[in-house]
C-alpha cells in the first residue's frame, strides 16, 4: 500500500528546529498558501537503520519548469511517470540517473545526543539559513497530512520503495518517493537533498517492493 496524499509542498521557509521524540526530525516552517506548513525532515531512523542521504548543489530537476510554474501551497501530485512524481529508482535527467544509491553518504552514527548534531542535521540548517537569507523557495515531496487544531504539514520526505515487507512494507509504492528541492531565483539554482535508509533495496518491482537485497 503506497503512502498516503502524496505531494509537493512549494513555499517560504521562515524557520528551522530540531523535534526530538520517537522519531527525531528536522521541522521546517513554511509559509504558504493555506499554512502555515511543517516540513518533517528525517535526520535518524526510527527502526534502526542507518540514515543515507545525498545534497546535490547545481541540481538540475527532471521538470524545473513544471515546478516554477507551481502556485504557492500544497499540490496532490499522482503516482505517475512524466509528471512532477518523484522515483529514486526509475527517475532520469538528461538520459542520466536522478539520483544513485553510489552518491548517498551513510551517517552511521544517527541518533542526536543533547546539543551534539549529526552532520545531515548540520547540513540541513545551514541550507535552511541560506534559503531563508536570499528568500529562496523549496519544493518538499512527501506525504501531506492534517493536523487537526494544529500546523498541517508533510512527513515522508525520504525513498518510499524498497523497504522489507516486515517492516514498513506498507509504505511501498513507485513514483512517490520524497525530497527537497530548493531553488534560489538570485542565482537561477537549486539543490537537492535526498534521503534514503540502509534496509530499503533500490531493485523494486512495479508495487515498489524489494526484488532483491539489492
Amino acid at each position: 500500500m503506497p503512502i498516503t496524499n502524496y505531494s509537493v509542498l512549494q513555499g517560504l521557509p521562515t524557520a528551522g528546529k530540531v523535534v526530538t521524540g520517537t522519531s527525531t526530525h528536522y521541522q521546517i516552517t513554511m509559509q504558504a498558501t493555506g499554512g502555515p506548513f511543517t516540513v518533517a525532515v528525517n535526520i535518524e531512523s526510527t527502526d534502526g537503520s542507518e540514515v543515507l542521504y545525498a545534497i546535490v548543489e547545481g541540481f538540475q530537476p527532471p521538470d524545473p519548469a513544471g515546478l516554477l510554474a507551481l502556485k504557492s501551497g500544497m499540490h496532490s501530485l499522482p503516482s505517475t511517470p512524466g509528471g512532477l512524481a518523484l522515483d529514486f529508482v526509475r527517475e532520469e535527467v538528461g538520459g542520466k540517473p536522478m539520483i544513485t544509491l553510489a552518491q548517498m553518504i551513510l551517517l552511521p552514527e544517527s541518533k542526536r545526543i543533547g546539543d551534539h548534531a549529526t552532520p545531515l542535521e548540520n547540513a540541513v540548517d545551514t541550507l535552511l539559513n541560506q534559503t531563508v537569507a536570499e528568500k529562496g523557495t523549496i519544493f518538499a515531496f512527501g506525504s501531506a497530512y492534517a493536523d487537526s487544531g494544529k500546523v498541517d504539514g508533510i512527513h515522508d520526505i525520504h525513498m518510499n520503495q524498497g523497504n522489507p515487507i516486515s517492516t514498513f512494507g506498507k509504505d511501498n509504492g513507485i513514483w512517490q518517493d520524497g525530497a527537497i528541492f530548493i531553488y534560489l531565483p538570485s542565482t537561477g539554482t537549486w539543490t537537492a537533498i535526498f534521503i534514503a535508509f540502509q534496509t530499503e533495496s533500490w531493485n523494486t518491482d512495479s508495487s515498489g517492493n524489494p526484488l532483491s537485497n539489492a
